[in-house]
């Protein structure tokens, strides 16, 4: 798949826009956007993305959560190009089509696995491409390097997961993809959340 953040360089406080598309751009890819951020700049960079015959360079968009830095180009992204919208079912966005944890959804040419992680927000949910052992994080922390924290049994289900699929690159909702030891740094914060409170 072919992953690019239109709002790199952004001037303003937003958070990432992954926009996903598959390698060859058959028809049955979903291009996706992952969250909108808040930067109007994606509309241009959407225009130009080359996303194959008779298809819209938008087709459908995943919210990793609702806070307005990740969501706050939603309604222009709806009217200009009529995409179906996912979150996770506690959402504070109307209109949205809810995600059960661990379904699956198409992005780009493959099959995510949506997992559920409360704790940044209730609605937080993250994105797992095991075929390329890439994670869409969303605001989650990832880098835990204490055992003074609390996190939800579901949050330690969704690290262990992480773990077992020993991702390469994780593509986190502010800053730069992780590429550097990415399965060690998972099983280090999985260490530390196992030794912190369980609630």
């Amino acid at each position: 798949m072919i992953v690019q953040n239109l709002t790199r360089n952004s001037e303003q406080y937003t958070s990432n826009a992954w926009h996903v598309c598959g390698t060859y751009h058959e028809l049955s890819d979903k291009n996706t956007l992952i969250d909108t951020g808040r930067d109007p700049s994606i509309f241009e960079k959407l225009d130009q993305i080359k996303c194959g015959l008779g298809k819209k360079p938008l087709e459908q968009i995943i919210l990793t959560h609702s806070h307005f830095d990740h969501a706050g180009e939603l309604n222009r992204c709806i009217q200009k190009y009529h995409p179906k919208v996912f979150a996770h079912p506690q959402s504070r966005i109307a209109g949205i089509t809810p995600l059960k944890d661990r379904e699956m959804i198409h992005v780009g040419e493959q099959d995510g696995k949506i997992v559920h992680t409360p704790g940044h927000s209730e609605d937080s949910l993250c994105i797992l491409c095991e075929q390329d052992k890439t994670l869409f994080s969303g605001d989650i922390p990832i880098r835990i390097y204490s055992d003074d924290g609390t996190y939800s049994s579901l949050f330690v289900e969704a690290f262990e997961l992480f773990a077992a699929s020993e991702l390469k690159m994780i593509y986190p909702g502010h800053g730069e993809p992780l590429t550097l030891n990415v399965s060690q740094l998972i099983d280090e914060s999985l260490r530390n959340i196992h030794r912190s409170t369980i609630v």
